[in-house]
């Protein structure tokens, strides 16, 4: 395993493509694929909870450990709010499975803005400068 802080690389890989993922997230809404948005929402949170991982030295393999990276964030910090936005992020990645008349724009917009919130409060984690 790679020490925490060796790994800047990989670590801003996963950013990258989290905040790509949120982008292509707001394109799918704005086009009316909900499920895409939905998708790509739940994408970004887990690349950017990926990304603290591997600067933090904390496992994640899978998406069951999400809640685990969401979890140990939280108690790093001392932050509430990441135990919300888990819940957020997680409902996103719920979506896919529902049938489309069951979604709704509205909704998946709100969870995409607390997705960008989710981003920015892990950001610090990550060790990578703005």
């Amino acid at each position: 395993m790679t020490a925490p802080g060796d790994n800047h690389e990989e670590v801003s890989d996963y950013e990258t493509q989290a905040r790509e993922f949120l982008g292509m997230a707001w394109d799918f809404l704005a086009a009316g694929n909900l499920h895409q948005a939905s998708e790509k929402g739940w994408g970004a949170a887990s690349h950017m909870a990926k990304a603290v991982a591997v600067a933090q030295g904390w496992q994640y393999g899978n998406h069951a450990e999400f809640s685990n990276v969401m979890y140990q964030a939280r108690q790093l910090t001392g932050n509430p709010r990441f135990r919300q936005l888990r819940g957020v992020a997680n409902e996103l990645h719920l979506n896919y499975y529902k049938r489309k008349r069951n979604l709704n724009a509205g909704e998946i917009r709100e969870d995409l803005e607390e997705v960008v919130e989710l981003l920015e409060i892990l950001h610090p984690l990550t060790g990578l400068a703005r």
